[in-house]
């Protein structure tokens, strides 16, 4: 709270702008985390997702007046709905016909949105002022679109962790992990992968209405393939079991190019413009993804420090574990010898009853 504070009011608006997108598109990282660590599904669209979100939110508000407060939730519709009919088909095959429709939608998704929107960025009708009670002046609606943004992503997030925590999260690691026995059980697999893959799309669409909060249009240009294949790098160079992860990835995604531009290194050619370009970056990154942590995400390095913290708990705890399994053992061998003891005056009575 204390950082979004200090962003808010002491960057530039430029920077609070990048900001609130990397905010925004951290839940569209949390449904690849969702994805790759509860189901064990691979999604080469989630960038198309996103941008199914942000025309849906955007033409909520220019053709059916929906107050742009809420426009949001337009998007998580509409990315829930493409979801769901891009899981129905592929879901019934091996898990890699999910990855290559995912990745035909990043393709097709940009030239179906130039073919209907045309060549030129279509402006949302209308704006975020903030509230008097507030205290954030007209010309900083910045700030107030950063807290709105910031918000819905906290709520979604704080949710939908919640969710994973309970059976249904143990029901999606059980179906990624034992399929047929989680069947054997009753446990429909194909249904839990759906309702999987539908939440992580509406949380990209989700995603996609945030974004239209600070940028204010669409255009096709900002959906290309790239996107989506870029995600899912971050998303497996990163890992992690929480969705909390999923933000360091949006801050790479965004920042790293602004990064590049600032320092001049877009504009190098030959070996060192290669060396210190953005696509060079992410693959030294997967690579150091596959040799450093046998690819399973520079995050589960920390959740993997954390489980041994756990296992080195104090010494007490398995001592008083054996003291009160031996106590139990002796209970059990003092009841035997109880019931023992109850049942010699009964051979004793048949004894005299036969003399």
């Amino acid at each position: 709270v204390a950082l979004s504070l200090r962003v808010a009011y002491g960057a530039t608006p430029k920077i609070v702008t990048d900001f609130s997108n990397s905010v925004a598109l951290a839940l569209a990282f949390g449904g690849l985390v969702l994805l790759t660590h509860y189901l064990g599904l691979l999604s080469l669209g989630q960038g198309a997702l996103v941008g199914v979100g942000a025309y849906a939110a955007l033409h909520a508000v220019n053709d059916f007046g929906v107050p742009v407060v809420w426009m949001p939730i337009a998007g998580l519709l509409a990315g829930t709905l493409v979801g769901a009919i891009v899981a129905i088909p592929s879901l019934r095959l091996p898990k890699a016909y999910l990855a290559l429709l995912t990745l035909s939608l990043a393709v097709a998704y940009p030239i179906v949105l130039k073919q209907v929107d045309g060549n030129l960025p279509v402006l949302l009708n209308g704006s975020f002022v903030a509230p008097s009670w507030t205290g954030i002046a007209e010309e900083d609606e910045h700030i107030w679109e950063f807290f709105l943004v910031a918000s819905y992503t906290a709520v979604t997030l704080f949710l939908v962790q919640g969710l994973l925590r309970g059976p249904i999260g143990r029901a999606f690691i059980a179906s990624r992990d034992e399929p047929e026995a989680a069947r054997a059980f009753g446990v429909s697999v194909y249904r839990l992968r759906l309702y999987g893959v539908a939440l992580s799309g509406g949380m990209a669409g989700l995603a996609g209405g945030l974004l239209m909060i600070p940028t204010n249009f669409n255009d096709f240009t900002h959906y290309p393939e790239e996107l989506s294949i870029k995600m899912f790098a971050l998303a497996m160079a990163l890992g992690g079991s929480r969705l909390i992860s999923a933000i360091p990835g949006a801050m790479i995604l965004i920042f790293l190019p602004v990064w590049l531009i600032d320092r001049n290194w877009v504009v190098e050619y030959g070996w060192v413009g290669l060396f210190k370009s953005e696509g060079f970056i992410y693959a030294a990154l997967l690579l150091a993804t596959a040799y450093l942590t046998r690819g399973k995400g520079f995050m589960h390095l920390l959740d993997s420090r954390k489980h041994r913290k756990l296992r080195r708990a104090p010494l007490f705890n398995s001592r008083a574990s054996m003291v009160a399994d031996r106590l139990v053992a002796i209970e059990d061998r003092v009841t035997q010898i109880e019931e023992l003891v109850d049942e010699r005056p009964d051979i004793g009575s048949r004894q005299d009853a036969t003399d």
